[in-house]
């Protein structure tokens, strides 16, 4: 296992930034770990998206989500977190949400170029791509 990459902003929107806080390169595939901090009205409209859907009076009983779609080589598809989001608010002054999703992708081959799109239209964030290159697995030193 090593880091191949640390962290770096991946997009930015008026109130919102999604950082790649890591991306670990294991022999069978890569964990990728993402940041997304929210402030203001992004911030407020990111809790309502992310409210529990039990209340019976609630007129949208539907939620959304950060959208993490994954391409590297002829591997493509939507990213699922495999940790469940970690969601905090009013940690301070300034950070209103944030959520620290973690992805698991299997098989990637190294080298390769691993490209990452985000978007979360409903609380403002347009759907920006990054590149991120992944070399080889680092060996271990005896």
């Amino acid at each position: 296992m090593g880091i191949v990459h640390g962290r770096s902003v991946l997009a930015a929107g008026l109130g919102i930034t999604v950082e790649l806080i890591d991306l670990l390169r294991y022999p069978a595939g890569v964990e990728l770990r993402l940041a997304l901090t929210a402030y203001g009205h992004a911030a407020q409209q990111a809790r309502y998206e992310t409210r529990p859907l039990t209340d019976p009076g609630d007129p949208s009983p539907r939620w959304s989500f950060l959208r993490t779609h994954v391409r590297a080589g002829d591997l493509t598809g939507e990213a699922d977190p495999y940790q469940a989001p970690i969601l905090s608010t009013g940690t301070t002054r300034l950070i209103d949400f944030r959520t620290t999703p973690r992805y698991w992708i299997d098989g990637i081959p190294a080298p390769v170029s691993l490209t990452v799109t985000v978007e979360w239209a409903r609380i403002g964030l347009a759907a920006t791509s990054s590149t991120i290159e992944i070399g080889p697995v680092p060996h271990a030193l005896p």
